[in-house]
């Protein structure tokens, strides 16, 4: 589901009535796209509070909230990895992230097994209040999270035993393995070595596949499988909690793109972008640009004809 640029393009163009107020370019074009889809692409998130509001309606395809929200689905991305850094619960969201919906954790209890449990969402000052009380404190079945950045986070509590699909976060180099154990060799291991714990997952050189920690005890680390017949020293890499995110992406950015052939710009539409945006849209996007347009070329009579129309369209989806 997509709205072709090119047909916006050229809706836009035959409406601004190019002989007479002039020609809008295809950088022009790209530029007014952009922002008209970014700002219909907000205001889904002011609708939607609006939205619930109102009384619901038994038909889903009547249904403002429900219509909105077909609209929306369109960016939403659903158990997505973060990428864990290091041992101390700092991770990295994805990159194309919008609004964040919620993290969870894949944990595995002696009880339950392997399960999603979610990350709740604290600041920054309610961690440190919540990790000093020894009640609140932050365990495997009620973790927390605060945001360090628009796509840093840090999970409390750090270390936990994974699941089996939990990806590795750190490495510990100058292990030599043999008949199952792992003698840390302090010079190098000794700082990452405290954060190591039963249950881990563990791969690496000469160690087999879904091996894991089964005793931390005096400076040596004993696995659940013997290593193949190797005693050099190997490097050890543990892997940590499998964290998930549920959140919206932003639209991909439009392009209307060209070849020049004798002095005239056709449609490519092999190195074009089109519109993200739901198939409803289309009648808005051409109107709004139409309208930055007229900004753009100082012609104030095409910018209110525009935002007549846009306003027409918005009144009747909001009766």
């Amino acid at each position: 589901m997509a709205i072709s640029v090119d047909t916006v393009y050229q809706r836009v163009l035959a409406l601004a009535n190019k002989e007479q107020r002039g020609y809008i370019t295809p950088q022009e074009f790209n530029l007014f796209a952009n922002q008209a889809q970014m700002e219909i692409f907000e205001q889904y998130f002011f609708d939607k509070n609006q939205y619930n509001r109102l009384p619901k309606d038994n038909t889903p395809y009547a249904d403002l909230n429900h219509l909105l929200e077909e609209k929306i689905s369109i960016f939403k991305k659903r158990q997505q990895p973060v990428t864990i850094t290091n041992q101390f619960g700092d991770g990295v969201l994805p990159t194309d992230l919008y609004r964040l919906d919620n993290l969870t954790r894949m944990a595995r209890t002696e009880i339950s097994g392997d399960r999603a449990n979610i990350i709740e969402e604290v600041t920054e000052d309610e961690m440190m209040v919540i990790d000093r009380a020894l009640l609140t404190r932050p365990t495997i079945e009620r973790p927390i999270y605060t945001r360090k950045s628009a796509t840093n986070i840090k999970i409390k509590p750090h270390s936990s035993s994974p699941s089996a699909s939990a990806a590795p976060y750190f490495t510990v180099e100058g292990f030599d393995v043999n008949n199952g154990s792992a003698d840390v060799v302090v010079s190098t291991g000794a700082n990452k070595y405290s954060f190591i714990e039963v249950g881990q997952d563990v791969t690496g050189a000469g160690i087999q596949a879904d091996t894991t920690v089964t005793v931390v005890n005096n400076g040596t680390i004993t696995l659940s499988k013997t290593a193949n017949g190797s005693a050099d020293p190997t490097t050890l890499t543990f892997a940590t909690d499998d964290i998930k995110c549920n959140y919206i992406r932003k639209p991909v950015a439009v392009n209307w793109n060209y070849t020049e052939i004798n002095g005239t710009a056709l449609y490519n539409s092999a190195s074009s972008t089109d519109f993200e945006l739901h198939d409803a849209e289309e009648p808005t996007l051409v109107y709004r640009i139409l309208a930055l347009a007229g900004v753009s070329i100082s012609d104030p009579n095409l910018y209110q004809i525009a935002a007549a129309e846009e306003n027409k369209i918005t009144q009747q989806e909001k009766q």
